[in-house]
């Protein structure tokens, strides 16, 4: 997954010339594909692509945060993935929650690498409940995005 990673980064590392990080645009983006996201699982949906989307965008916010993908793979203990949800929608709350977390971090200027970490958990969550691994669902937003 490393590898496909690198990718990710490459291309959006290459689409943004500037050299200038806004956290601002990139959480924006994040929260429309959360919204996907939902739409998905509330339409027991394959959520895939869209759980791949919110990973994409997480991945971003984090490596332009100053995390290598090393860190941010290492620093995401998928281990503390909370079983007790009983639907991925209940997972979704804690998304939602995390995600505002996140709109206040960023807009108070805090560091917001731990939300991050949370999210990917999260996320996790997501796509185990739905029997998805994360790595699948990363390839297939990849793939999405590269056609």
């Amino acid at each position: 997954m490393n590898e496909l990673m690198k990718k990710i980064i490459a291309a959006e590392q290459e689409k943004n010339s500037s050299g200038k990080f806004d956290p601002v645009p990139r959480v924006l983006k994040l929260v429309s594909s959360a919204g996907k996201l939902s739409r998905t699982v509330a339409g027991r949906e394959d959520c895939r692509i869209d759980v791949g989307c919110c990973i994409v965008d997480i991945l971003v916010l984090s490596v332009d945060n100053n995390a290598s993908i090393e860190q941010f793979l290492t620093a995401s203990n998928l281990s503390n993935i909370d079983d007790s949800h009983d639907s991925a929608t209940s997972y979704m709350y804690e998304l939602w929650q995390a995600l505002g977390l996140l709109s206040t971090a960023i807009t108070a200027g805090n560091d917001y690498r731990s939300i991050l970490d949370d999210m990917l958990i999260i996320l996790a969550g997501v796509a185990r409940f739905s029997n998805y691994s994360l790595e699948e669902c990363v390839k297939m937003a990849y793939s999405h995005f590269s056609h």
